[in-house]
């Protein structure tokens, strides 16, 4: 089964000047990666029949959804604060501290799974709810963390990572991208 591999190296101290006007800098990129995301999910259906009817993945449609959650890890990094670097657009990777990794799953795509998919997704959605939202209150907290100390509290930093991991897992598994149901850690 192939799983998402996703990390930040841990880096003190922070620019406490890009932490603070954060949200603001990332609102290209979170426009962007909005746009994309429709499109990833219209891939996703198309792939969703391409699997059901001939049991195989469709090259194409992996790679595109692959580096729209690619760009998603940059980004959601960013915004989340667990780097300070201004991430490229796109597909770029250079420049910022994200080691993001997916191996393509294997041949044959098992079309039970694939088929039953949006049924078997909805308790990983229901989690990522929850996660993000506590995501969400941390990240606040690491945010004036930052602003008053200039360094990221590690276990925040951790924390953060984790439900990064978390929430790229979920949206590779909708986006029929893996097998492999969403894991915490």
């Amino acid at each position: 089964m192939s799983q998402i591999e996703f990390d930040v190296p841990y880096v003190e101290p922070r620019n406490r000047l890009t932490v603070a006007f954060r949200m603001i800098l990332a609102i290209p990129h979170l426009l962007l990666l909005g746009l994309w995301q429709q499109v990833a999910e219209f891939a996703a259906v198309i792939h969703w029949f391409v699997i059901v009817f001939t049991g195989k993945r469709n090259d194409s449609l992996w790679q595109f959804n692959d580096s729209y959650v690619g760009y998603m890890a940059r980004v959601y990094g960013y915004a989340d604060i667990l780097y300070d670097e201004y991430p490229q657009f796109f597909t770029d990777a250079s420049g910022v501290p994200v080691r993001y990794a997916h191996a393509p799953q294997p041949e044959p795509a098992n079309r039970l799974t694939v088929g039953l998919r949006f049924i078997w997704a909805i308790p990983a959605l229901f989690i990522a709810v929850g996660v993000g939202i506590a995501g969400l209150v941390i990240g606040i907290i690491a945010w004036f963390a930052i602003l008053i100390t200039g360094k990221m509290p590690k276990g925040n930093f951790d924390f953060m990572l984790k439900v990064q991991r978390y929430l790229l897992q979920t949206n590779a598994y909708v986006l029929l991208q893996t097998d492999t149901y969403p894991a915490w850690g």
